[in-house]
């Protein structure tokens, strides 16, 4: 958003179980040297004393940042930014790394450290290592042990009450067995953050006559290395997607995103402020994983950018965006329902949680919301496709019962399947068929033969199909859609609609 515009917030999307299906609030991306965390937050509560874990952000020297069990709060929402923290995974949830909100900046255990600071947690670090990674325990009680790898192995976690001054409380990886100064309450905080403007405002009455434009394009920009957007940095894909929206730029209400890193979203809001010459705003929602013994998600890190040799560079969480103008003013994430973690074949396979996000621009009742559904394979969600099937009946509950009266909602992205009447041997085809009765697909109707099939969006080496979508109600009128011939250094082409109401 434009400088004078003094909302800076950040995404927290859900970390929910599943079954919850529970929305909470999205944020736009702060600009900071570390991205903050898109996922929600999360604060520590010792056992052993009763107080919140705070990060020393004023303490200087080798203790900056280090993290101590010593604040006191009549109730979680009392605390600040020192005692909130997210989870992020790099490794699909075997472990999960801590991100402190008062600096952005991720918990590490200072191995080389002796004495009685042999192993302090510290919020130093600015991308993860293996010295920023934990592993937590569910106890019985339902409170948490959280161990460490230090240079003896794994301990736990300890809050040392015994200490003395500054270093009361202060937490350290020691243990080799759970007792109270080793257990901590993980107190999710995402529900203080339902809106921070309120529920979703009414929509104007009566609603404003809308001619618009909307983009979906997988930009391709986390982990897959065939992709020549693999480790690109914000700067140029803002350029990518600016360049892809042409000169009608400025004719555009919402570009959805899918594949992108968190640390993507400021630089996109820049360059499409510098081409409409408007405010907007850029909403990132992460994918996550069900950290291993725990109930609990954490955001999926994308790939660092850079290089062994010229330095990596964070990138924060993966996930999918939502570019708006920043007239927007309440957003919000749900929890799809995704594949579990299971055992395939005699391996333990990590499943990623599927995530919706959606934002509304009241003076023109209209909502838009995105998503990426699972894919395909065998891995993941495999013929028939249950958990898609269930994932598109969610949006489409989204979309038509979470919605109050009098807003039009566009809704798109990639979700991966094919559309009822493709000619494409893939299946299923069945998966958006309520979507079809329900609403209007830009491209649908283009085949008398095959009316509710449209162009190739996702090349293949042996075929093309059709995986991405923009729909709208069906009092809308599509007066044009786009598919480019050209992916460019994605392996998606976009997909561009105009709608009038």
């Amino acid at each position: 958003m434009r400088q004078a515009i003094g909302r800076f917030t950040v995404l927290f999307s859900v970390l929910f179980t599943v079954m919850a299906m529970s929305t909470v609030q999205s944020y736009a991306v702060e600009a900071r040297p570390v991205p903050v965390t898109a996922s929600d937050k999360y604060a520590l509560r010792s056992v052993s004393n009763g107080l919140y874990v705070s990060t020393e952000v004023n303490t200087g020297g080798a203790r900056q940042a280090m993290l101590r069990a010593r604040a006191a709060a009549p109730t979680h929402r009392d605390l600040g930014s020192w005692e909130k923290f997210t989870l992020h995974t790099g490794d699909k949830g075997w472990t999960t790394t801590l991100r402190s909100e008062a600096n952005g900046n991720y918990v590490t255990t200072e191995r080389n450290y002796t004495g009685s600071h042999e192993n302090l947690l510290r919020a130093r670090g600015t991308s993860v290592g293996e010295w920023e990674k934990l592993q937590l325990e569910k106890q019985p009680d339902n409170t948490y042990a959280i161990k460490a790898w230090t240079n003896n192995g794994y301990k736990y976690v300890t809050a040392e009450v015994q200490d003395a001054g500054s270093d009361n409380g202060l937490l350290r990886a020691r243990a080799d067995a759970v007792g109270s100064w080793q257990k901590f309450e993980l107190v999710f905080l995402g529900e203080e953050n339902a809106s921070d403007e309120g529920g979703r405002p009414a929509p104007a009455s009566p609603a404003p006559a809308a001619d618009f434009r909307v983009m979906s394009w997988n930009v391709c920009a986390n982990n897959n290395s065939g992709c020549r957007n693999h480790r690109v940095e914000g700067p140029s894909l803002g350029a990518q997607v600016t360049a892809r929206m042409g000169n009608q730029a400025s004719e555009y209400r919402a570009v959805f995103l899918q594949e992108l890193c968190e640390s993507h979203a400021k630089e996109i809001e820049k360059a499409l402020e510098v081409i409409t010459g408007t405010g907007w705003d850029v909403r990132f929602a992460p994918i996550k994983y069900t950290v291993d013994g725990s109930s609990v998600k954490a955001a999926k890190s994308c790939d660092r950018a850079g290089s062994a040799a010229s330095g990596w560079k964070d990138r924060g969480a993966y996930g999918v965006a939502l570019a708006l103008p920043d007239s927007n003013v309440w957003y919000t994430s749900y929890d799809l329902p995704s594949p579990q973690n299971r055992t395939i074949g005699s391996a333990w396979v990590r499943m990623e949680q599927r995530t919706a996000l959606c934002a509304v621009l009241p003076a023109q009742a209209l909502q838009f919301c995105t998503s990426h559904f699972s894919a395909g394979i065998t891995q993941d969600d495999p013929v028939p496709g249950t958990k898609r099937k269930e994932q598109a009946a969610k949006l489409q509950e989204i979309v038509h019962s979470y919605t109050p009266a009098g807003y039009r909602t566009v809704y798109g992205g990639d979700f991966n399947v094919v559309p009822p009447d493709s000619a494409s041997e893939d299946e299923p085809k069945d998966v958006l068929t309520a979507a079809y009765a329900a609403d209007t697909e830009c491209d649908e109707g283009r085949w008398s033969a095959r009316p509710r099939d449209g162009r190739a969006t996702k090349p293949l080496d042996n075929r093309n199909i059709k995986i991405d979508y923009l729909f709208a109600p069906s009092s809308a009128t599509v007066e044009s859609c786009d598919v480019p011939a050209t992916t460019g250094p994605s392996d998606h082409y976009p997909i561009k609609g105009r709608f009038r109401f």
